[in-house]
């Protein structure tokens, strides 16, 4: 399975511009090559060549796979659904780096950005933990993928990690999601078991909404942006120890499979009301 370990980055001033440009530079790429595949160029068969960006080959690589790869999702959607849908389209700044194409040392990352027209590489400085270390040495490195996370700018690195050896026997527990109560499990003998507490949730939400509003109205975008971030990390938190739960109760029943409700356009399909359309956009199933 591949798991993802994220990794703050801290560039100098001219580092920063450089991968801020870059970052923009690849979302307009891929939004280019989408639409022209919406308006009917055939992009299955182009290479760098074809692309006209001030990015490195490298990365213009990346741009046509995500652009192939969105087309697809969009032409399955249309195809499965009646109503129209919306044309993708990357807005936040990123951009991804194949594992060939970055180099990750103890203290440092390099990868190629554009400088006066031509690829070239960069190190930009880090802080890697043992264990990241570890990870990074002994497993198989996938996409690095670069993301604004608030002021900061991020790398998130993907790899390869071994999965535990399942089970044989055939025993299966369903787990049900839901806002009021996040998780319910049954297994097989008839035992039932609640996690977590959707008040506690649905108040969490609330109060960092209200502080956000009141930040907005004072004019005050940085403490809103730190407390949009603080709410994400609890809610990350509390979503993290329930999945932990889970397992450790499927781990206690030898149970082998866990089989949970498919939520795909659960938002869309759902009758909305003004009580409850804030709990059900909030809700991290």
């Amino acid at each position: 399975m591949q798991l993802t370990e994220t990794v703050k980055l801290y560039p100098n001033k001219y580092q920063t511009e450089l991968i801020k440009a870059t970052m923009t530079e690849y979302i307009s790429t891929v939004n280019h090559l989408v639409l022209d595949a919406i308006n009917g160029r055939a992009i299955t068969k182009i290479t760098t060549a074809d692309v006209n960006a001030a990015l490195p080959s490298a990365l213009c690589n990346q741009c046509i796979r995500d652009a192939k790869s969105i087309i697809r999702k969009y032409n399955k959607a249309l195809r499965n659904s009646d109503t129209q849908v919306k044309l993708p389209v990357l807005k936040k700044m990123c951009c991804y780096i194949n594992n060939q194409n970055f180099r990750i040392s103890d203290d440092s990352i390099g990868f190629p950005v554009m400088i006066n027209g031509k690829s070239k590489r960069i190190s930009v400085k880090t802080k890697i933990s043992k264990r990241q270390k570890s990870i990074f040495s002994s497993s198989k490195l996938g996409t690095m993928r670069i993301v604004v996370k608030g002021y900061d700018l991020v790398a998130q690195i993907v790899y390869d990690a071994k999965e535990d050896a399942a089970s044989s026997n055939d025993n299966v527990m369903g787990v049900d999601l839901g806002i009021k109560c996040p998780a319910v499990s049954y297994c097989p003998d008839g035992s039932i078991k609640f996690y977590g507490n959707g008040r506690k949730n649905k108040y969490i939400r609330r109060h960092y909404n209200n502080l956000r509003k009141r930040f907005q109205k004072a004019k005050k975008p940085k403490a809103v942006v730190k407390t949009n971030n603080k709410e994400q990390r609890i809610m990350k938190d509390i979503d993290h120890k329930l999945s932990r739960e889970i397992v450790n109760t499927a781990k206690a029943h030898d149970i082998s499979v866990i089989k949970l409700e498919r939520l795909q356009n659960i938002r869309s399909t759902t009758r909305t009301s003004r009580k409850n359309n804030h709990s059900l956009h909030t809700w991290s199933f």
